[in-house]
Formats: structure tokens, C-alpha cells, sequence
């Protein structure tokens, strides 16, 4: 069982969405979006202007070699929130960051049972662990941060799967702005979990999709913004709002689809009987998270349940730059063309 937070913890978290005018299971009680966009400014919209525009990379083809390239580059620091994390190469390579001088900082996920697989070897190479608190049902996000400069921002978990059968999502973000709202992040979890009082991140003014503060909010804007296309490529469709949005965007004359991970998902009547087509994946087992809106791509750990939603820690952001945005447009397209009709 995880240690009860102290009231003076709760407390300064709470504060988190007042500053600055796999899986989510429980989906039981409705909660609402902790922080509320600010109405405009530079970067308080999810496409405000980048000063640097981000890359893409699709899993599982290439992602451990791209993952250990980037975590070998880093010269200085490197923090890493982790949901579920098997790989020992890849653990392997973080000590050997940490043996060369770089400030090593990991976030896990406390009830995995999977993170024993690798805790060993980062406890064994002095690595600084420390476990996500339990102000959130799960530590679902999946990201990192190279030199304080580069954030790393994923669908994909650091487990064998990911490496080699699972369609995933990722995007390297330099854009000053993201990189400091995803360091205040895990600045945030890291003090928390420490018993440390921390510094709420300050998220009113951001492009992120960060639950439990915004992503419900902001995923459905994104939703209805959608006036041509909609394309989805999820795990599944649990979430009632997010559901929703989808529907009303067929029935106002959307093109409309959906890929998504179990052909058992509760939501597929729901869809086909709007007239919306619907397909499953059966080349590769599908954990992405992927949203396309008339080609702006939301990529992230975000699954549509209320618990991811409203309750777990996760963070996304959109890709709206062109060039970034299309491997994964192309990946998509791809897959739907190779995949069954329900």
C-alpha cells in the first residue's frame, strides 16, 4: 500500500492548477479537469506557435536503437518518468549516463511489477529512483528531459513489447516553453515523491496536454474543433465525454475514423451506428494514443478512459507543424489500409 500523503503535500498540490492566470482502469466516478486555459498569450493555447519546430518517431521500428541514441547523448542532466519499464539495455545505458557525469533523475510508477525487471540495475549503478505518489491512481506519462533543453514525449513504455511489436507514438520537443512546463512537471513529482514540499507546476499558460489537469478539456476541443477529418488509433474508447465528441463530429458532417486496440470494445456499436468505420489492428498490438483532427496530431500517454483522463499523470501536446506531423499521418494511413474492417 502506498504511504498517505501529508496534509501540508495535498495541500501545495492542490495549488497545481491555480497558478498562472496501461492504463487506466477505474473508471468509476466523474471528476472534473483540474486547471483551466488561460484565454490567450504566447503558448497558452495547445498550437500556439513553436520557436522550434518538434520531430516525430513511430515504434517499434528503430525505437530502442533511437531511445538508446537519446539517452546516450545526453552531457548533463537527464530526468525520466516512466511508467512501465523492462528493458535492461536501456537501463543499462542510463547508468552508464550516470557513471559519465550526468545528473540522473528516474520517476516509476510504485505498483508495477514490472519496474523490478530494471530497478536492480539502476539501484546497483547509484542511479537516484524515486517512486510517483499516490495523489494519482497511476504515474502513467512516459517522457524525458536531454540537458534541459529536449523533451521526449511518448506513447511508447520502456518494455520489450514496445520495442518490438507495438504501435506507439513519440515527439522530440525543443521549444523552450514545452521543455520548461515538462521540467516543472516532473520537478513537481520528483519533490512529492521525496516527502519534499514541491513547487507546483505552473501550467494556466501551456501548449501540454497534462492530465489530471487539462487533457479531458483540451482533447475534446481538439475533437470538436475537427471540421474535415477526425482519425483515432487508441487502445480503446472508454471515456463518456471523449466518446461523445467523436460522435458529434460525425453526425455535423466529419469524416470520421477509428482504429482501435480490442474489436470487443464496449464503444464499437456505438460507432458503427453513427456510420462511423471502424477497424483493429491484427499486424501489431496497439497501446498508441494517437488523435488526428483535419492533420493536427495529438501524441501522448493518454489513453480516453475517465482515470487517465482526470486522475493518472500523464502528458501529451499536439503536432501541428506540417513536416512533423506527417510520418505519423503516413503510419496511420498505412495501417488503416492494412488493417480488417469491423
Amino acid at each position: 500500500m502506498r504511504p498517505r500523503p501529508s496534509v501540508a503535500l495535498v495541500l501545495a498540490l492542490a495549488l497545481l492548477g491555480a497558478c498562472r492566470a496501461d492504463n487506466g482502469n477505474g473508471d468509476d466516478q466523474p471528476s472534473g479537469d483540474a486547471g483551466i486555459d488561460a484565454p490567450s498569450g504566447p503558448g497558452c493555447t495547445m498550437t500556439s506557435p513553436r520557436t522550434v519546430a518538434p520531430e516525430t518517431f513511430v515504434g517499434p521500428t528503430g525505437l530502442q536503437p533511437r531511445l538508446t541514441q537519446m539517452i546516450d547523448s545526453a552531457q548533463t542532466s537527464l530526468d525520466l518518468h516512466m511508467y512501465l519499464w523492462t528493458v535492461r539495455a536501456l537501463a543499462d545505458r542510463v547508468v552508464a549516463a550516470k557513471n559519465r557525469g550526468v545528473d540522473v533523475r528516474i520517476i516509476l510508477d510504485p505498483d508495477h511489477a514490472g519496474n523490478d525487471a530494471v530497478r536492480p540495475t539502476l539501484s546497483a549503478g547509484g542511479v537516484n529512483v524515486r517512486n510517483n505518489i499516490s495523489l494519482y491512481s497511476f504515474a502513467h506519462a512516459k517522457y524525458m528531459i536531454i540537458d534541459g533543453d529536449t523533451a521526449v514525449i511518448m506513447s511508447m513504455n520502456f518494455n520489450v513489447d514496445a520495442m518490438n511489436s507495438e504501435r506507439n507514438y513519440g515527439m522530440v520537443d525543443r521549444d523552450p516553453d514545452d521543455v520548461a512546463d515538462v521540467q516543472a512537471i516532473f520537478d513537481m513529482d520528483w519533490a512529492a515523491a521525496g516527502a519534499e514540499t514541491p513547487k507546483p507546476a505552473d501550467l494556466a499558460c501551456t501548449r501540454l496536454v497534462v492530465s489530471p489537469n487539462n487533457a479531458r478539456s483540451r482533447l475534446v476541443e481538439l475533437i470538436d474543433g475537427a471540421q474535415d477529418t477526425l482519425e483515432l488509433q487508441i487502445m480503446y474508447l472508454a471515456e463518456d465525454t471523449v466518446r461523445a465528441a467523436v460522435g458529434a463530429a460525425k453526425q455535423r458532417g466529419v469524416n470520421v475514423r477509428v482504429m482501435i486496440g480490442d474489436d470487443t470494445d464496449e464503444s464499437i456499436p456505438y460507432l458503427k451506428g453513427l456510420g462511423i468505420p471502424v477497424k483493429t489492428a491484427t499486424q501489431f498490438y496497439l497501446h498508441a494514443k494517437l488523435i488526428v483532427a483535419d492533420g493536427v496530431v495529438f501524441v501522448g500517454s493518454e489513453n480516453m478512459s475517465l482515470t487517465s483522463l482526470t486522475k493518472n499523470r500523464e502528458v501529451g501536446a499536439l503536432v501541428y507543424e506540417p513536416g512533423a506531423a506527417d510520418p505519423i499521418k503516413t503510419q496511420f494511413e498505412s495501417d488503416w489500409n492494412s488493417a480488417p474492417s469491423l
